[in-house]
């Protein structure tokens, strides 16, 4: 019984797509990272052009999309478009936008699969065959080919469609159609003239499905459709052929497709073919209808392009040598490109001239333009975009494009970083060019441009079939020289990108010393091609430090930013002025002001500041900077910027009788609020002399009322009204019982109330009814900006009596109000509400609360808006700080703040954005538990991101030559922790050229004459420093050598003294051609000590190569068996265990026959018990014994299964086997002998299968760490202070963790898609209690596209015994509000407490060294 959580999201982009989804002029876009969804707005930065990336909204989908696609309906509540998702299986879903509660709504679900489609009894099934969606242009309806030759047609109602349908066509059953159960936010109503009859219509009309062969007897081998432009039915173009296309049968199938184009009658569910082109090339793939001035479509092909107008006349370019060679299709020669159009992404770039970029499997960038003579196509021509040009802002291989307005262009990938284009003509090239004199003698250019279309059309309807004419010579000239010159004109800028994670080739733990003396961190090898990068994955923000301050016995400390005064400037020289950095230190009895400037603190002597007395809450400034404000106790007090004092303002009641003490402070200028300990509430306003004065709050609802919190804020003059609060100041209090008020300042007038704050509901508005029961004792409120400087936007954080955090997001809706008036609306309380926003947040015990002494004891600091290198976040006080730290492309993430010791306080320094890019200018400051004053710096460099919850920093690895730098692609990682420095194996692409002598298989003298040739990898390692991040040393292997494996082992060095030492092993396999055996190598290096460079002291170190084998078959495994320093091999058909000799040789000591080729091989410590799994058989499990040298084989999965990943689970006295294969399956075995069920163990046990949704990494996918944690069922509930908080101090181990083994061991899992996961194993009581949660959690959240997560999981037992629990389906009950909530724990046997506990070990709270 275990438990599976997704750490780190999917991030590698596979869909994308541009459509106006939250409002009719929207600039959105929706991207699919595997199982998330993701909806993006375009925003411009303030002041700039720079467009940028801002996440709206995302959602974990129960389930893989295969194609997004737009359509128009006349029935969504936003007037935008609605979305289709097609997922695996023949599954779709249609959902849109919902305003009311600000997140999407499934409107249908539509099923093709199961007993009701007839699919041929031995045809490929519906997983094996590729699915292809697409929707008419007018949005009439929508085409799934699903299956080997299965037709889904899906119609829409139009707005020219009656209201009210027939019933008995409404009667008629859909096939696979199924409802979501969500009649409010998917079902449309209208109401008869009489008003009596009610009829309930959906967007949709009944589907139906229909072989493809009923369309035409020949469609038997589908390829691919599209829907078409400018056709008054709905009509699709479909390539196919009669016999399956075959590259290894070129020359029996040649030519072997045809391109069909057939128009649908909806209403008779039949259809006609209009026409058919014959004997087109058989390596075309692709349909790509094409709008006017071009029409007709785009057949993309490996190494053509085919254009096929309505009339099926044809115009094909060939961009490589194998266009002539692989078809006799009659094209156009521009095979000087040597393009390969594998995988390539086209979009349409220009709609006005059908312009088309192309982005190709590198990464590259050309336009292709069609040479239009009217209306007819003369021809294609393509053009490479240049480097100057942004030809190669891309890195790698495209997943999807989209063209998005304002000349925008984004393209996803899989590979590395999706990014976000802009693209712009030069349209001085074209005047720059000189014409020449033949061109100059007709007819100026003016006049050809004006009577262009004018003399095409006179073509086109008189001298169709006549021989071509002078002037039409002259006109497609003018095309061409244009078509030529087209490629030139475009630039393209990067304007933003997403980064990712993805795909994850490798990943090994390591120490740095930034990382800290105990911990570790986490380092793979992302991405491919140019895109590949090396990744530093922490749990924690890891700043660096700059200084320490000659300052001790430091308590507490402020910064503030004042705007010095000159009375000989005038106003505006003062404001261009830069402003002083002002530092004031308390040391326990005195608070001393200090003029901060660069590396040097000057203490401030003749001053009015009052440096004795009690310590400050607060010291903060108003009247733009101008006046100095500190908060005492019992007292404010302000000066002016040179600390001469101005007011001194005590604390007393309205009556001045008694004394009263202040609890809280807020400030916006020009308003300072003062929350007092009797509940009462104080807001001051700075007036024209610069005085501090109160607002009147007699007779208001402000000052009659108790309050248990407040702040003020006001959004910034360049925000959005759709998303801010108002740029007014305004009030936000929290009152006795937990409610929401909003007072505008000054008039003290409430502009808004939600009373039903408590009860924490998903969506907060001010009409929402009341409810009893379930509230939660809510202690704090703090409305703040988070984001960048660029983006931000608001959000308010409630706080809880047991220290839980819950954020949410303002959205204005009315239900009589258009999204666009709201817009408009001057105070931005209009139909305001809020959206819950899903976090993970889990707060840590904190010893400073149980010492703490005073009338704060047992109480949290108050939640701080802080304002860092221009990011706006929040922090979480504590002696183990946390930041709220939002990006502009993720949702806000809680992250805590790794600074090496305890932290007493947390100082923002008030830098400006010139200070804060330069480098070494400290960004914050911290005082430690010993009184020390130290600065730090937040990496600013741009390859470090926290959209994912984990601080993430990139670094590309690559090597000098001698034009410029060689990209590499990071395949293998290893730490070597003797040498303190990191070995990567990265590789770049070679051309392939066949060996030219061979013993085996003779000499290879007969080259193939071509210039594209294959590519296969050259591969090198290299040592990287782990304190530095730079290359070492680095060591080529020779050519051909494919690096399968490489790992740091312990060796025995020598047979005589038997001493161990770690070197780096590594397995390689011999690509030489496809008809001649592969071979081996395993090659171990050491390193060595050599004299340094004196400008790198990090290059003392050199690889020697200590042994070579060479092998017969290639090696594809590496792992180290036992505890005498020997490697095992998995090589060839065998498993061979070798030891290192004196003489350089690796010498075999036991072997066993697996008859098959071993891909993982895995040891569980030195118990000796080793895993190995292939792609046929499945997992083998046995043991390894010393005396003498024996493998074992113990026992063997029951069924069949392609093996990627394995890996040992140890819990409870139990030895359990994980287990991913290529369905994206994880399997748990258990090794059991005494179950008779085993047969004495030969059969491992299958306990639980579950559904990831990801394709694990290869081999080094998964490992075993251990916790800090205990297990659930050893968990204790540990306070903060009275009862405040549950859980551990930053992951950290108690005292007798630290002397005793761990417990509790859990799987690390990394894929493809980016993503990284967590499996934990779980006690019977916790499985029960976690599963009863799950399937609550299913049936009541809302779940994206309609889709169940319980049939995408697939979380079923076998043989009598309990699954896998979701644990990331368990993370998502803080989206229920707070009597939901209890109402499903208490169903599934559970408390807040435990679930706390359980929670926090499950989100990887144990992994507290990473």
């Amino acid at each position: 019984m275990q438990c599976y959580t997704e750490l780190l999201p999917p991030t590698a982009v596979t869909h994308a797509l541009a459509l106006p989804f939250l409002t009719p002029a929207a600039n959105n876009l929706v991207v699919a990272k595997s199982s998330l969804l993701q909806i993006f707005d375009i925003i411009s930065a303030p002041n700039t052009t720079t467009a940028r990336l801002s996440l709206i909204a995302e959602y974990p989908l129960s389930g893989t999309p295969t194609a997004l696609r737009s359509l128009a309906l006349p029935t969504t509540p936003t007037g935008g478009h609605a979305l289709l998702l097609a997922f695996k299986d023949a599954r779709l879903s249609l959902v849109e936008w919902d305003p009311a509660n600000h997140r999407i709504s499934t409107i249908s679900i539509h099923y093709y699969e199961g007993e009701n489609i007839a699919l041929p009894p031995f045809g490929p099934s519906l997983k094996t065959c590729d699915s292809v969606l697409t929707v008419d242009p007018s949005s009439r309806c929508a085409a799934l080919k699903f299956g080997a030759r299965h037709l889904a047609i899906l119609p829409f109602r139009g707005w020219g469609d009656e209201l009210v349908e027939d019933a008995d066509a409404e009667g008629e059953a859909e096939v696979g159609d199924m409802d979501t159960g969500e009649p409010a936010a998917s079902k449309r109503t209208a109401t008869l003239d009489n008003g009596t009859d009610h009829r309930t219509l959906t967007p949709y009309i009944s589907s139906f499905v229909l072989p493809m062969t009923t369309l035409d007897p020949a469609l038997t081998h589908p390829v691919h459709l599209a829907f078409l432009h400018e056709y008054r039915e709905p009509t699709f173009g479909i390539l196919s052929a009669s016999l399956q296309p075959s590259l290894s049968l070129l020359e029996e199938r040649k030519d072997c497709l045809t391109y069909s184009v057939f128009t649908l009658d909806l209403s008779q569910r039949a259809s006609t073919n209009l026409i058919s082109v014959p004997k087109l090339p058989s390596d075309l793939w692709r349909v790509i209808p094409l709008a006017l001035p071009v029409g007709g479509a785009l057949l993309v092909g490996t190494n053509e392009l085919v254009h096929v107008d309505q009339n099926g006349k044809t115009s094909a370019v060939g961009v490589n040598e194998f266009a002539r060679k692989a078809s006799g299709f009659s094209m156009t020669d521009q095979s000087s490109l040597n393009m390969r159009l594998e995988d390539c992404e086209i979009e349409v770039l220009d709609p006005q001239t059908g312009d088309l970029v192309i982005v190709l499997r590198d990464g590259t960038l050309a336009v292709l333009s069609f040479k239009l003579l009217g209306r007819n196509v003369g021809g294609l021509t393509i053009t490479h975009v240049s480097a100057e040009q942004g030809g190669q802002v891309n890195a790698s291989a495209p997943s999807c494009v989209t063209a998005m307005q304002g000349q925008h262009l984004f393209i996803g990938r899989e590979d590395g970083n999706s990014s976000l284009l802009h693209w712009q003509k030069d349209t001085l090239a074209p005047l720059s060019k000189k014409r020449s004199h033949a061109q100059m003698l007709d007819q100026p250019p003016a006049a050809v441009a004006e009577d262009d279309e004018e003399a095409a059309e006179d073509v086109d309807e008189d001298d169709l079939y006549a021989p071509t004419a002078e002037s039409v010579k002259r006109v497609a000239s003018v095309s061409k020289l244009a078509a030529v010159e087209a490629g030139s004109t475009y630039r393209f800028d990067l304007r933003d990108e997403l980064r990712s994670l993805g795909p994850i080739n490798d990943f090994c733990l390591g120490k740095s010393p930034k990382a800290g003396a105990e911990k570790l961190e986490l380092m793979a090898g992302v991405g491919r091609g140019n895109a590949s990068r090396l990744a530093f994955l922490h749990r924690e923000i890891i700043p660096e430090e700059i200084r320490t301050r000659d300052l001790s016995n430091v308590r507490d400390a402020w910064s503030v930013s004042i705007q010095p005064k000159d009375p000989s400037e005038s106003s505006d020289d003062a404001s261009a002025k830069p402003n002083e950095q002002l530092f004031f230190v308390y040391d326990g009895d005195t608070t001393r002001p200090y003029k901060r400037a660069n590396d040097s603190m000057v203490e401030m002597t003749d001053t009015s500041f009052e440096s004795d007395g009690p310590p400050p809450l607060t010291i903060s400034t108003l009247a733009n900077d101008t006046i100095i404000v500190r908060a005492r106790r019992t007292e404010i007090t302000t000066y002016d910027t040179d600390l001469g004092l101005n007011q001194i303002i005590p604390m007393s009641d309205d009556e001045g009788d008694t004394e009263l003490n202040v609890v809280a402070t807020s400030f916006c200028d020009p308003y300072l609020l003062v929350l007092r300990d009797d509940s009462s509430i104080v807001i001051l306003k700075v007036d024209r002399q610069g005085d501090l004065e109160p607002l009147d709050l007699q007779g208001t609802a402000v000052g009659e009322g108790r309050w248990l919190s407040g702040c003020l804020y006001a959004a910034a003059s360049h925000e959005s009204h759709s998303h801010g609060l108002g740029h007014e100041p305004a009030a936000w209090l929290l009152n006795g019982e937990g409610g929401l008020h909003c007072f505008a300042l000054p008039d003290l007038r409430e502009v808004y109330a939600a009373p039903t704050l408590p009860f924490l509901p998903p969506v907060l508005s001010a009409d929402a009814p009341q409810r009893r029961g379930g509230k939660v004792a809510l202690t704090e409120l703090l409305v703040t900006d988070l984001g960048t400087e660029e983006l931000h936007r608001p959000y308010m954080i409630v706080r809880s009596s047991l220290d839980d955090l819950t954020l949410y997001e303002p959205f204005h809706h009315d239900a009589t109000t258009t999204s666009a008036s709201l817009a408009g609306k001057d105070n931005g309380f209009e139909g305001l509400r809020f959206r819950k926003v899903p976090t993970s947040y889990v707060p840590k015990y904190d010893e400073g609360l149980d010492n703490s002494d005073g009338s704060d004891a047992g109480r949290p600091a108050p939640l701080r808006a802080v304002r860092v290198t221009g990011r706006s976040m929040m922090l979480v006080p504590g002696q183990a700080p946390s930041l709220l730290i939002k990006e502009a492309v993720g949702q806000p993430k809680f992250l805590g703040l790794r600074t090496g010791g305890k932290v007493n306080a947390f100082v923002p320094l008030q830098t400006t954005a010139q200070v804060t890019a330069e480098s070494g200018n400290p960004h914050f400051a911290l005082v430690d538990a010993h009184g020390k004053l130290k600065e730090f710096r937040l990496p600013v460099d741009g390859n470090t991101g926290y959209e994912t919850g984990w601080s993430v920093h990139t670094v590309p690895l690559a090597l000098p030559t001698d034009d410029g730098e060689r990209a590499l692609e990071v395949r293998h990682v290893a730490f070597h922790e003797a040498r303190n420095v990191y070995v990567v194996a990265a590789c770049s692409e070679v051309d392939f050229v066949l060996p030219e002598e061979d013993d085996e298989g003779g000499g290879r003298t007969d080259q193939d004459d071509i210039t594209l040739r294959p590519q296969i990898p050259q591969y090198s390692v290299h040592l990287l420093s782990a304190t530095t991040h730079r290359i070492i040393e680095s060591v080529s292997m020779p050519y051909g050598e494919t690096v399968t494996s490489m790992k740091v082992l312990p060796l025995e060095a020598s047979e005589r003294t038997h001493e161990q030492r770690s070197m780096i092993v590594i397995g390689t396999a011999t690509i030489r051609g496809e008809d001649l055996p592969a071979k081996g190598a395993l090659t171990v290096l050491d390193i060595i000590d050599v004299v340094p460079d004196p400008d790198r002291p990090e290059s003392g170190i050199k690889m020697k190569a200590v042994a070579r084998e060479d092998t017969k078959g290639a090696i594809t495994a590496l792992e180290a068996f036992g505890d005498c320093g020997l490697v095992g091999t998995a090589q060839g058909q065998k498993i061979m265990i070798r030891g290192l000799k004196e003489d350089g040789s690796c010498l075999p000591v036991a072997f066993l026959d697996a008859q098959t080729y071993i891909t993982t091989l895995r040891t569980f410590g030195r118990s000796g018990l080793w895993l190995a799994g292939d792609a046929w058989k499945g997992l083998w499990f046995g043991g390894f014994i010393e005396e003498p040298y024996k493998l074992n084989v113990l026992g063997k999965s029951r069924t069949q299964m392609e093996v990627m990943a394995a890996e040992f689970l140890p819990f409870d006295g139990q030895l359990f086997v994980v287990v991913v294969d290529a369905e994206m399956g994880l399997h748990c075995l258990q090794y059991d002998p005494e179950d008779a069920k085993t047969l004495s163990g030969q059969r491992l046990l299958h306990r639980g299968t579950f559904h990831l949704g990801h394709f694990p990494t290869p081999a080094g996918g998964m490992m075993v760490l251990p916790s800090t944690l205990a297990p659930m069922s050893e968990q204790t509930a540990v306070t903060n202070g009275n009862g405040l908080a549950n859980g551990h101090q930053n992951g950290e181990k108690t005292a007798a963790a630290r002397e005793d083994p761990p417990k509790l061991f859990q799987i690390l899992t990394t894929f493809h898609s980016g993503a990284i996961g967590l499996l934990t194993p779980l006690d019977e009581t916790t499985y029960r209690r976690l599963s009863g949660l799950q399937a609550q959690l299913t049936s009541l959240l809302e779940h994206a596209a309609g889709l169940n997560p319980r049939a995408f999981r697939a979380a079923v037992g076998s043989e009598g015994r309990g699954g896998v629990v979701d644990g990331s389906l368990v993370q998502r009950i803080g989206e229920l509000g707070a009597a939901r909530r209890a109402e499903v724990l208490g169903r599934a046997g559970g408390d807040g407490w435990s679930l706390r506990s359980d929670l926090e070990v499950l989100g990887g709270g144990g992994l507290g060294y990473l």
